[in-house]
């Protein structure tokens, strides 16, 4: 079947810009409007409801760049109905659900593979002395990183290898679609303010949404941090998007995706970092948390290489040119 010529990449990336562009306006705002919130539930006679204290203590917390983070996804949902109507999206992009048990197994196996192969990979850390296990490790604390790593794993796979690479077959070739996927992928988790730095209270502008852009495109000039974390989240990009194209499924896909972040929150909450991991001396190789450097990297490459022996697809590989 030959793509239609009508591309999907500019109403997409015309969606990507408005929501980032958008976000930066709407960011100081959303700010004020919290700190008015802050201070006139302090002063109200509700500030000693327990759910009212929740929040307070939640705006109390927030730095501007969290703002900036809910003002995007605001304007994300906001967006999407806009770029549903450009982009012509119908049940038909999505892949078959059907038959549920064969795709349980495959989520479930997916979950374990990656899962397992990225704490092996963060205990050999520990072994090496980089982490180190806490003292008090709540080791039976498993529902709250369950909870997150289906959550991400369903929504974003739902998203990314659902919709967007549903959108992205209709109008080009699988290779064409396999990348270009990867890539948006990609950029969107790599985009983020460096972790050291945060615009003070008292500096927030109308025009501060717009630094806080800026900010998002720090990485692209560390040589290091860029290889240490984009290639690994294109790695996983190239991943998910293989075994969903092997497959014709979501479902191995999902339990991938969910097994990498219960290993990443999991392990992250289990062990401390050494001094010379804080001070950057392991990279590219190793990073901060195990998503970054060129050892989660070769994993990651790994556990899509032993699932596709595992789920060999029953017809031709619909990433070769049809």
């Amino acid at each position: 079947m030959q793509p239609n010529t009508r591309s999907a990449l500019p109403p997409l990336f015309a969606y990507l810009a408005a929501v980032l562009v958008g976000g930066a306006l709407l960011a100081p705002l959303l700010f004020d409007l919290g700190k008015w919130a802050q201070n006139w539930l302090t002063t109200s006679s509700m500030h000693d409801w327990g759910i009212v204290k929740w929040l307070l203590s939640e705006i109390e917390r927030a730095h501007f760049t969290r703002y900036f983070n809910r003002a995007v996804l605001v304007l994300a949902i906001v967006l999407i109905w806009p770029l549903l109507k450009a982009i012509r999206l119908d049940r038909s992009v999505l892949p078959p659900f059907a038959p549920a048990a064969s795709g349980l197994k495959q989520g479930l196996t997916g979950f374990i593979l990656a899962a397992g192969l990225l704490f092996g990979l963060g205990l050999l850390f520990i072994q090496n002395g980089i982490y180190s296990l806490k003292p008090d490790a709540a080791w039976l604390k498993l529902s709250a990183h369950l909870t997150a790593a289906f959550g991400a794993g369903i929504i974003e796979e739902l998203f990314f290898r659902g919709a967007l690479l549903g959108i992205l077959l209709r109008t080009m070739k699988p290779k064409t679609a396999f990348i270009w996927c990867t890539f948006i992928f990609a950029i969107v988790h790599f985009l983020r303010p460096p972790g050291d730095w945060q615009l003070a209270d008292a500096d927030v502008r109308w025009h501060s949404g717009f630094a806080v852009l800026v900010r998002l495109f720090d990485g692209f000039g560390h040589m290091r941090i860029f290889l240490a974390e984009f290639l690994t989240l294109t790695a996983v990009g190239a991943v998910l998007a293989f075994t969903r194209l092997r497959t014709g499924r979501l479902w191995l896909p999902i339990g991938l995706h969910a097994g990498w972040v219960f290993g990443l929150k999991y392990f992250t909450a289990l062990t401390i970092t050494s001094e010379a991991l804080n001070r950057g001396e392991t990279l590219p190789w190793i990073g901060s948390n195990l998503k970054i450097g060129l050892a989660p990297f070769a994993t990651v490459l790994f556990t899509g290489f032993i699932a596709s022996l595992l789920f060999r697809s029953r017809q031709t590989s619909t990433i070769n040119n049809r």
